[in-house]
């Protein structure tokens, strides 16, 4: 009954939603304040997915609901939690008129009443796994991937009302098991209990928003497919599947041009399917042809590159518990087969310790989940790879409330203009800095780590610095009165230089001090610093002086973050950074493959390391170990870029 309900549903769709007729709407007036740049965070990644196949849409909040669904049929609703009355009236209005909805999300009783479905409550907070991965129940979507992986750590539980809706896909835990409703349809649209979080699987969740869209206007698919053909010829620089035959030609390996050549022919074929299959009008089959064509034309270009011995192929893990919590020599097998050298693990921070410390507050993840660094570096060891201890340095990510007035009692959080406490530890104070290098003595030398990897070693950013508090250490530092504060230390102003040194000084004396106790307690271990790429200007900006660290040897090697999807800003970004050859030797670019900045696919990881090795670095490190780098990148790196 339902599937006759719902096909009818589809077919009876017949308006368009393209030329920018999907609205995504993100919470505002419906969440609190302090959620609404997360809420944005999420409608970007949903616009950006969308947009990645083709597909128009305009973004905006619920502030102005009536102007952002005018002349739409479809509309996104990201963490709009608690609609207002009117925003429900206008909703309704829109559902009335034939519009229909996919929400995320929603607390709103109402609202999921209004969509045929009823709303449970909140469910969480857990990091068991108890909800990582959502299976689709049956093809009630057309072109919707069988499995979406996400690790969401709670969800707003919603249940179909019967003959009204439906649940068309389940969450289901690391083990397998099934938990609860994670989709729900009815004819006012789709309903998900949480939000599509950029953790990974993003080529799956691209694909899952296509096809919720798709299923109300099939002539999606078509502007869909001649994206992903054109994204496809792009690849290299080749200008489609016979510019890369060419390109297999001439690769010097003769194993390499052989099976390059003969994968590159069969493109050429694929090629030309997907183009007739466009003429003829037939937009799903030619998506789906076309995105074949886009993975083997990935496949093909990974294996005309060669792999270089001896080089650093770092990956930073942010989760810091691995690709598959509670089994890290999994994570650690990957890796190596992969062909990766060095893991940075993200097990510590200002607020929080994912190992046994007697410095820094215990987490929540040690004492479910147990030491992250000691079985990561048992996993690492076994496997062949080197293991850097992760350190986020003045910033209190993590940190729970509790442990945030704690340092809030103690004076250590940076005070901001106005006398307001920010979420970052003060670089300023010695006790902040002693505290810290504390925990990169205990990581050093409790832990066969390779090394200790230091992370946001730097201020925010310049206007954090021009408080009161600021202005009184400043003025005792220099030995004189500011009388136009803050003019005459901002840019331009005739304390500015003066002013910037003193907080670059504050850095690098907590680097300096890390320096000397690992050389003392741990000699020959690595001290490694995560950095703005951009330098000089990072000095004045958030004052990292990471040239100087590597002149006089405060750091073995720093890993700038070239976050870009530009290919010249890398370029560019990286003729800087190696202009000098005893620069070069210590500079390990940093490549956003998943970073906020940039999503790069295959093709882009290869070009960004292959710009990284005619630049004269010893290696590259690929931002975020997740289910994308996992999935749609190592694998094709180990074709030719990692090879054994």
């Amino acid at each position: 009954m339902f599937r006759k309900f719902l096909l009818i549903l589809l077919l009876s769709f017949s308006f368009q939603v393209s030329h920018a007729s999907i609205a995504i709407i993100h919470g505002y007036d419906s969440i609190p304040a302090g959620e609404r740049g997360f809420a944005k965070a999420l409608a970007v990644h949903a616009a950006r997915w969308y947009k990645g196949f083709g597909v128009a849409c305009e973004m905006s909040d619920d502030r102005n609901l009536s102007q952002s669904l005018q002349n739409k049929r479809l509309a996104l609703l990201v963490y709009v939690s608690q609609p207002t009355a009117s925003q429900l009236q206008t909703l309704r209005s829109f559902i009335n008129r034939g519009g229909k909805l996919i929400v995320f999300y929603s607390s709103s009783n109402k609202l999921a009443e209004m969509m045929g479905m009823k709303n449970l409550g909140y469910q969480g907070h857990r990091s068991d796994g108890h909800w990582s991965k959502i299976r689709f129940v049956a093809s009630v979507v057309q072109g919707a991937p069988e499995t979406v992986k996400q690790s969401s750590k709670n969800l707003i539980a919603v249940a179909p009302l019967s003959g009204r809706s439906r649940v068309i896909a389940w969450w289901y835990d690391r083990e397998g098991n099934r938990t609860d409703a994670a989709w729900l349809a009815s004819s006012s649209g789709y309903w998900m209990t949480h939000v599509m979080l950029a953790d990974g699987d993003a080529e799956a969740k691209a694909q899952l928003l296509l096809a919720l869209a798709a299923s109300y206007d099939s002539s999606l698919w078509m502007p869909a497919a001649r994206q992903i053909l054109s994204d496809a010829a792009k690849v290299g620089g080749s200008g489609g599947a016979s510019g890369l035959a060419q390109m297999a030609a001439r690769v010097k390996s003769l194993s390499r041009r052989s099976r390059s050549m003969n994968a590159a022919s069969r493109l050429v074929a694929k090629e030309r399917e997907v183009k007739t299959l466009i003429q003829k009008g037939q937009g799903y089959k030619a998506w789906l042809e076309a995105d074949n064509l886009r993975s083997s034309t990935y496949e093909v270009y990974g294996v005309m590159q060669s792999p270089r011995s001896g080089e650093i192929r770092a990956v930073w893990d942010h989760s810091g518990m691995g690709l598959y919590p509670g089994n890290w020599n999994l994570t650690c097998e990957q890796l190596k087969n992969a062909g990766i050298t060095d893991l940075y693990v993200n097990v510590a921070g200002a607020g929080f310790a994912y190992y046994q410390s007697k410095v820094l507050p215990n987490s929540s993840v040690l004492l479910e989940h147990g030491d992250q660094l000691a079985a990561c570096v048992k996993a690492s060891k076994a496997n062949g790879l080197r293991v850097h201890a992760w350190l986020l340095c003045f910033s209190t990510e993590r940190a729970t409330p509790d442990r945030l007035e704690i340092f809030k009692k103690r004076g250590w959080l940076l005070n901001l203009p106005g006398n307001k406490s920010s979420r970052w530890m003060d670089p300023a104070l010695p006790e902040v800095r002693n505290y810290l290098v504390k925990a990169v003595q205990e990581m050093a030398v409790n832990y066969d780590v390779d090394g200790v990897h230091l992370d946001f070693v730097r201020y925010p950013d310049f206007n954090s610095s021009l408080s009161e508090v600021s202005r009184q250490r400043f003025e005792k530092y220099s030995g004189r009165s500011v009388a136009n504060w803050p003019a005459d230390v901002k840019p331009g102003g005739a304390l500015h230089s003066q002013f910037a040194g003193w907080r670059v000084n504050h850095i690098s004396q907590f680097v300096n001090s890390a320096r000397r106790i690992i050389n003392r307690d741990a000699p020959g271990k690595l001290l490694t610093a995560a950095v703005f790429g951009k330098y000089p200007s990072c000095m004045a900006a958030v004052a990292q002086d990471w040239e100087s660290w590597l002149n006089i040897k405060l750091v073995d090697y720093v890993t700038p973050m070239n976050y870009t999807g530009s290919l010249a800003n890398f370029n560019g970004w990286l003729k800087d950074q190696s202009r000098t050859r005893s620069q070069r030797l210590r500079v390990v670019p940093g490549i956003g493959v998943t970073a906020n900045e940039s999503r790069l696919n295959a093709a882009d990881v290869i070009d960004q390391i292959n710009a990284v090795r005619r630049s004269g670095c010893p290696g590259f490190a690929l931002f975020d170990l997740d289910t994308t780098l996992r999935q749609e990148i190592l694998p094709v790196l180990r074709m030719g870029m990692t090879a054994p």
